[in-house]
């Protein structure tokens, strides 16, 4: 079996990607390791570590040949700008092929091209699994740390920063909400693949939610909540944990960000006034 380890990054599909960087410096002061188009997948993306977490704005690479037919300009079509998927670091790229392989998973590298064997894998960096097979689309990463730009991997890496002197204090984890169509099936997917340690929720319309890897926990949440809006499946929202959730309420109304309370308690942001995706923050408790 494989071990899942840092969050690698949360992708975000966005309209403009200049935009993107300059809310992202606005609110979180984040630190961009990355900015580059990479041709093969027909996007331009930055990679944005804030505390512990990456996040990855995407913007589609408008004019190269064969772009509609990329995965991401598909996502696009279907679904406009939104969180597109979940990526961690794995401790063995060939043992999580393997398990996905055992338990019927489809996968395709960055290309869009099906992963079929040992040897397709041993030439990538990651894979993507189908939405379909693992209730929303994940990624797997291989982490060579003499090798990678990641800063998180280095050893001068500290997040205090975040966590001591931005106004947000956050403390290095975060709560995905992913929109399933059946909870059941879906937990199950992330005990036995993802070996998901199982927490409580705070919420009452019959979701499930799982601590996977070092930073993230992974809510699974029925399609036709309340909350959701109609929005149908795939990963909804980001949630980044605060030490004070009072101060981080009042920093963000400072920048002209209101903010709503949601019923776990937690401030979320109006998707209008975040890119078009559901931001939030709660309250950082106890790490299990």
């Amino acid at each position: 079996m494989f071990k899942i380890g840092k969050l690698f990054h949360l992708t975000q599909v966005v309209e403009d990607l200049n935009d993107a960087d300059l809310w992202y410096n606005r609110v979180f002061a984040p630190c961009r390791f990355y900015r580059a188009l990479m041709p093969e997948a027909f996007r331009d993306a930055s990679l944005l570590a804030i505390s512990d977490l990456v996040v990855e704005p995407v913007q589609i690479a408008a004019g190269l040949p064969g772009v509609e037919r990329s995965p991401l300009a598909r996502f696009k079509a279907r679904y406009g700008n939104r969180l597109h998927s979940i990526a961690w670091y794995v401790d063995s790229l060939e043992a999580a092929f393997e398990a996905c392989r055992a338990q019927g998973v489809r996968m395709s590298d960055v290309t869009g091209r099906t992963v079929e064997d040992i040897e397709h894998v041993g030439a990538i960096k990651y894979f993507w699994t189908h939405p379909a097979d693992t209730h929303g689309i994940i990624e797997f990463a291989r982490l060579i740390p003499e090798y990678t730009i990641d800063p998180r991997a280095q050893p001068f890496w500290s997040s205090a920063y975040w966590r001591d002197q931005h106004p947000l204090g956050l403390t290095g984890q975060m709560t995905i909400t992913t929109a399933v169509r059946d909870v059941a099936a879906a937990a199950d997917t992330y005990r036995r693949l993802m070996s998901g340690v199982e927490v409580p929720t705070g919420w009452s319309d019959g979701r499930s939610a799982f601590q996977v890897g070092d930073d993230t926990i992974v809510e699974l949440v029925p399609i036709d909540s309340p909350e959701l809006g109609g929005f149908g499946d795939g990963v909804f929202g980001m949630a980044f944990h605060v030490a004070d959730l009072a101060a981080a309420e009042a920093f963000l109304r400072d920048l002209g960000l209101p903010c709503r309370r949601a019923a776990n308690g937690s401030i979320v942001l109006d998707p209008k006034d975040a890119l078009g995706t559901t931001v939030g923050f709660e309250q950082a408790k106890e790490r299990i």
